[in-house]
């Protein structure tokens, strides 16, 4: 069913505009523009005001934020709520779709659920304005539309020649050969034993410059691909990007480009000297080990144990596990009985175990070696089979996705400034491919916090402690309470003081040095994830001061406990204001082309991937898997496992991630004719690029 209404919203911000509202009545959605007051840019200072329209809703925009992105040229972000009148939206969509002069609508779709009748809807999504403030903003010309859908907002509407351009690229002649090579017993047993190789090498995150080594080598010496192909350096540096140090470390990427024949194009566009590529990335760090083990036994153990006895519980009982994988002085696999019996594959846990399956304990086994080595497996074959994207694709390792890497490989990739919170896509990327599996497109973001508590500089008895002001700063941040617990509709916020430790007494002393806490905020709205920070960060110091006060010692004295930030994260929020995008279109369509899946709907639900980075910047994304797993557990723990799943499945996933990626690209084929990207040639940023 649809509704007539008009919507008419006034923009209110503390650095805003002046807006409210007007407009008629249209047949399925009302039209409407934000029509009264003047012209003005849109960081002048405005009374926060709501419209009511002409069929009694009243509608608001709240500020969220406000960024820079040239010297007159801010994007401006804004919640939408809405107080329904007495009839009653059950699928209620609004849409910023026109603006003036000088005002670009950057992300204008709000899906608004179902909203009872005079009831008030607070949706996750938001709209953002992108304002040059040279020119006078124009209220009057704000157009918006609000209507029922007849579809649920998590449904795609995948356009008809992308559907056709999934299909043609799944038949392919071309891939059809790939697919055929890759699914001999030689080149599943090749695979198999890449990864084990690769899944050797420790990767704590920030410290993964063996890995990215070894894959560099691999890329030119086994994988076929030219020098000038290998995009990254083993230094960490990225030619093009604007982002080279994350957290004040170097970031080891490890990238290899698939050449498209965009550039040669006579009416072909580019970013800044950067013509558009596709990506296609899984992540080759782990959070275990934490850093890199010692030179004189420098490589993980993959140890096997059979399913009848325990998952182990202590490190020392993984070491202690006598069966383990050999390999040669080449960081070659030996091919053993113990790599024979590792080697077998099943479809399940249950036939692993009933089969003689072992576990095979290793971090970054399902976590995401297994995926991305196969990405690299792919690319290999790519280059082997001569596939001829049109738009360039860039199949990556990345470094930093797990732990305290604060998703360095992306933001390097994306240009990402943290201190800011932008992306500037200076490689110009037009669709993200991750491979985490999921289909997430909402995304969890997070502000994490390592924060010490220092004892005074003059320690004594009778002084304050910093085990102490440790304690007070965790007793005031236990009382916080989440947004969803002041007011209803908020999204669902969190956060947890993830680990509290002290330094142990020095010999001979009486006073802990140094005590550390981190916490960790999460939430899928910016918004919501500013406001808990804003009540939890000025806690750190109150409770330094709390514990000064208690001995009558100023902040800052020799005789005062201090504080300092060891560490800061940013993993930024994403809500998706519609489903319907090239990344997303060709991640479902490439599923029913290949007869993987059926379904044109994504899951609502969020997580917190590599693909936060792409997606907050503006650049679509989906996740594919290339792994085949019959079971496992353990990920991000000491004990994590896996069994090796079907080798047919690794082959058919690489058959629907192929279809995906190309289908966004453009594709060259067997025929001779060409399909075309489904994205367009200039990627989405929030910031322009320094050059």
């Amino acid at each position: 069913m649809k509704t007539k209404s008009t919507l008419s919203l006034t923009l209110v911000a503390a650095a805003c505009l002046s807006a409210c509202g007007g407009g008629g009545e249209s047949s399925g959605s009302a039209t409407g523009a934000a029509t009264e007051g003047t012209a003005t840019a849109l960081a002048a200072n405005t009374a926060a005001t709501s419209a009511v329209t002409a069929d009694g809703r009243v509608v608001t925009l709240v500020k969220v934020s406000e960024t820079r992105v040239s010297r007159t040229v801010f994007d401006y972000v804004f919640n939408i709520e809405v107080k329904n009148n007495a009839s009653a939206l059950t699928n209620g969509v609004a849409q910023l779709t026109g603006a003036g002069s000088g005002t670009t609508v950057m992300r204008g779709n709000v899906p608004l659920g179902a909203v009872e009748a005079n009831g008030t809807a607070r949706p996750f999504g938001t709209i953002t304005l992108r304002h040059d403030r040279s020119l006078p903003f124009d209220a009057a010309a704000l157009v918006w539309t609000v209507a029922n859908l007849s579809t649920p907002v998590n449904q795609a509407t995948v356009p008809a020649e992308v559907a056709a351009a999934a299909a043609r690229i799944s038949a392919d002649p071309q891939v059809k050969a790939l697919l055929d090579d890759q699914s001999t017993p030689t080149a599943a047993k090749s695979r198999w034993n890449q990864f084990l190789e690769l899944v050797r090498i420790p990767s704590p995150s920030r410290e993964e410059y063996r890995s990215a080594a070894e894959i560099h080598r691999r890329m030119v010496n086994e994988w076929g691909f030219a020098p000038n192909e290998v995009m990254t350096r083993a230094d960490g540096q990225l030619a093009g990007s604007d982002v080279q140090i994350v957290d004040g470390q170097p970031v080891y990427n490890a990238c290899v480009m698939i050449k498209g024949s965009y550039s040669s194009r006579a009416d072909a566009q580019s970013y800044k000297g950067q013509f558009p590529k596709v990506l296609l990335e899984g992540h080759i760090d782990v959070v275990n080990p934490e850093t890199q083990p010692p030179a004189t036994d420098p490589w993980n153990h993959i140890k096997l144990q059979p399913y009848s006895q325990a998952v182990v519980e202590t490190p020392a009982q993984l070491a202690a596990i006598p069966t383990e994988l050999s390999f040669d002085a080449s960081n070659r696999i030996v091919e053993n009985s113990e790599y024979n019996v590792a080697s077998q594959w099943f479809t399940n846990a249950t036939a692993a175990q009933n089969g003689g399956g072992v576990r095979i304990y290793v971090p970054g086994y399902g976590d995401m070696m297994s995926s991305t080595s196969n990405g690299f497996v792919l690319a290999a074959a790519m280059k082997k089979h001569k596939i001829k994207p049109v738009y360039d694709i860039w199949i990556c390792g990345t470094a930093g996705e797990e732990g305290k890497g604060n998703l360095a490989g992306m933001k390097q990739l994306y240009g990402f400034d943290q201190a800011l919170g932008t992306g500037s896509n200076p490689l110009n990327f037009v669709a993200n491919f991750g491979l985490e599996g999921g289909g997430i497109v909402n995304f969890l973001g997070s502000y994490r916090f390592e924060m010490r508590f220092k004892a005074p500089a003059s320690p004594g008895p009778g002084r304050p402690s910093a085990a102490e002001a440790m304690a007070a700063a965790i007793a005031r941040i236990a009382d916080v309470k989440a947004p969803q617990e002041q007011r209803p509709n908020a999204p669902r916020t969190t956060y947890t003081v993830g680990r509290a430790s002290c330094e142990p007494v020095p010999a001979g002393g009486s006073v802990v040095p140094s005590c550390s806490i981190e916490v960790d905020m999460r939430s899928p709205q910016v918004d919501t994830l500013n406001e808990i920070r804003s009540v939890i960060e000025p806690m750190f110091q109150a409770g330094v001061t709390a514990e000064n006060a208690r001995y009558g010692r100023a902040n800052g004295s020799a005789e005062a406990v201090t504080m300092q930030l060891d560490w800061y994260g940013l993993r930024p929020a994403y809500v998706a204001q519609s489903v319907d995008n090239p990344a997303v279109h060709a991640g479902l369509q490439s599923g029913i082309a290949t007869g993987a899946s059926s379904t044109l709907t994504v899951s609502t639900g969020s997580s917190s991937l590599n693909d936060n980075v792409p997606a907050n910047t503006g650049v679509p994304t989906w996740q594919f898997s290339l792994a085949s797993n019959a079971a496992g557990a353990g990920g991000h723990a000491f004990w994590e496992w896996g069994t090796r799943g079907s080798p047919t499945v690794e082959v058919q996933r690489m058959h629907r991630t192929l279809t995906g990626i190309l289908t966004v690209a453009g594709f060259h084929a067997a025929d001779g004719s060409i399909v075309q990207p489904a994205a367009g040639p200039i990627g989405r940023r929030t910031r322009e690029a320094a050059r």
